[in-house]
């Protein structure tokens, strides 16, 4: 019931107690974080999301060499392979999140209107610094629970489609606890997530769903002034205040709940799914026991 005919845990069974190990990591880092930075919202991000990230890889790596006997190899069987092409990848995801919040903005500047305040103090680099980390380190914290090891496990017993469903839902269901959430940040998300298990499908690997998720909220946050799913903490250097209708702006939550993204979003779905994109290697990978495909082969590459 457990476990496979070679003993290794059941893919099913992968996921669910990975994911009961991801809200553990959680936990402990936002209790941590907590501890130290007190009520410094920027230091309780910086210190938090790192350190998510690094309690998620531990945890996994372990379920790797326990329940999938793997050995060696472990940043590649988690998604992370050092394999010719991964930096490219990563960049790639980044220019294309900047090409897509670039035209989300759009829409804000034709229907909205926009006032921009750019912020300079002394504080202002090691602000930009501890924003460059957060952002980096949570959308590596984000793309190791939703696209990595419990996704992976969870496609090996469902198939792709069914996988891409529930973790894109839990990627929006997350996200309702952050401040202004509505209904259209709620479809955004999901199709956010959407968009980044394709990148992952299509490359076998995180390093393109790594680089879109964190060029998007840095290109939205950092360079833009926006909001980021309702949170302005990651406006350092430029604040953006936007007015007009909701439909367009997205209100407090951002641009992430406006009408037009779901257009801009749907767009770079299907970018992602026809762009000629390469398998990277993953040497420590286990190969599934039983294949689980389904109708849905497309998405594979």
């Amino acid at each position: 019931m457990f476990t496979t005919s070679t003993g290794r845990l059941h893919p099913m069974w992968g996921f669910v107690v990975s994911t009961v190990f991801s809200v553990l990591a959680f936990l402990v880092a936002s209790y941590a974080a907590g501890a130290i930075a007190g009520d410094r919202v920027l230091l309780l991000e910086a210190i938090f999301r790192p350190l998510l990230a690094l309690l998620l890889i531990a945890l996994f790596v372990w379920m790797l060499t326990a329940a999938d006997h793997v050995e060696g190899h472990y940043f590649s069987a988690l998604g992370l392979p050092r394999a010719k092409g991964w930096l490219k990848q990563f960049t790639l995801g980044c220019l294309f999140a900047f090409a897509l919040a670039v035209l989300a903005v759009v829409p804000i500047e034709i229907w909205g209107h926009t006032s921009t305040r750019f912020l300079h103090s002394v504080h202002t680099l090691p602000r930009f610094g501890a924003v460059l980390l957060s952002l980096l380190a949570g959308a590596l914290a984000e793309e190791l629970v939703f696209r990595g090891y419990p996704f992976q496990h969870l496609e090996q017993g469902i198939g792709a489609v069914g996988t891409i469903a529930v973790f894109s839902v839990m990627f929006g269901a997350v996200h309702l606890a952050n401040p202004g959430a509505s209904l259209w940040g709620l479809i955004n998300t999901i199709l956010i997530g959407v968009l980044l298990s394709i990148s992952y499908l299509r490359t076998r690997a995180l390093w393109l769903p790594w680089g879109i998720h964190f060029g998007w909220n840095f290109a939205l946050g950092a360079l833009f002034g926006l909001p980021v799913s309702g949170l302005r903490l990651f406006n350092v250097v430029v604040r953006t205040t936007v007015s007009g209708p909701t439909w367009v702006t997205g209100g407090s939550y951002g641009v992430e709940a406006s009408a037009t993204a779901v257009v801009i979003v749907l767009a770079g779905i299907v970018v992602v799914w026809k762009l000629p994109l390469a398998h990277l290697a993953q040497p420590g990978m286990p190969l599934p026991e039983t294949e689980h495909r389904d109708s849905f082969s497309g998405i594979q590459g």
